[in-house]
């Protein structure tokens, strides 16, 4: 059963953000630090799936939402995306990553290299 609370709610709504308006206009850097706010706690270890309950969902909810806008056309997006990836530590993150690397060929060094870097957890 998918989890659904008015957060997790929020957390999924957010793709569009990055559809309708990110994609567009980043905002400098406002799409790329977006997830800092929400992720950083899983990166901080202030969170931890471990402890189940909103811990547990709400990583997920915030990994199946990155990793869709990490399959929009925008490189802003995609490197939101990345970011937010490389704070939440979900244990899925390697994989999603090597998936978009793969989808994705022919990304320049700096990106694929930021992807790495995420896969990682090795951000700032």
């Amino acid at each position: 059963m998918k989890f659904r609370s008015k957060n997790a709610n929020c957390v999924r709504a957010m793709y569009f953000l990055y559809e309708k308006l990110f994609a567009i206009d980043p905002l400098y850097t406002s799409s790329n630090m977006w997830w800092d706010a929400l992720a950083y706690d899983w990166h901080c270890d202030n969170r931890n799936r471990s402890n189940g309950g909103e811990d547990l969902s709400m990583q997920d909810v915030m990994f199946e939402t990155l990793e869709r806008i990490l399959g929009l056309s925008s490189r802003d997006s995609q490197g939101a995306a990345l970011h937010g990836l490389g704070h939440l530590h979900h244990p899925n993150t390697v994989e999603a990553i090597n998936a978009y690397l793969k989808r994705n060929p022919r990304l320049d060094s700096e990106m694929a290299n930021y992807a790495r870097a995420a896969s990682r957890f090795e951000v700032l």
